[in-house]
């Protein structure tokens, strides 16, 4: 004769369960968030207020070695790469304190100061995008071994 076992205790609910009303407020929330007619906001920029330069490299040279930049207008600064090898661009104090964007296939490098090096690969291209504030005359180089490349950028 077999004696029936007792029924089985339900399980209990975990403690650490929401409460559904919270778990719905939530998702609300969400799809409010994603009907909404919110999106995010692009500075507008027109072409025709920005400068644009560009400094070929070529032949281990920068061309050209001298450019002049306006003070207080937005610049594209170019950097193009049309040598087979390797090369840098170091800015002195040109970027100290100034917002800027680096964009292209190069690689730069920031210190406390602000952009201190980007190297750029073979036909490779940079664009700084910054409005230049202190006048003066900024050096610049290559900074690579054997690569005795340098030039100057004025802000006036």
């Amino acid at each position: 004769m077999t004696v029936p076992s007792a029924p089985a205790d339900p399980p209990s609910r975990p403690t650490h369960a929401l409460p559904i009303h919270w778990i719905n407020g939530v998702l609300a929330g969400i799809l409010w968030l994603a009907s909404s007619d919110i999106s995010p906001v692009l500075a507008q920029t027109d072409a025709s207020d920005e400068t644009t330069l560009t400094i070929s490299i070529r032949g281990r040279q920068f061309q050209p070695d001298r450019i002049v930049l306006p003070q207080g207008r937005r610049t594209v600064l170019q950097l193009k790469n049309h040598d087979s090898e390797l090369h840098a661009f170091v800015p002195s104090e040109l970027f100290v304190g100034e917002s800027l964007n680096v964009s292209g296939n190069g690689a730069p490098e920031f210190g406390p100061q602000g952009l201190t090096r980007v190297l750029i690969p073979s036909e490779g291209l940079v664009e700084i995008r910054f409005t230049p504030t202190r006048p003066g005359e900024y050096r610049y180089r290559c900074d690579l071994p054997g690569h005795e490349m340098t030039g100057a950028i004025v802000v006036e």
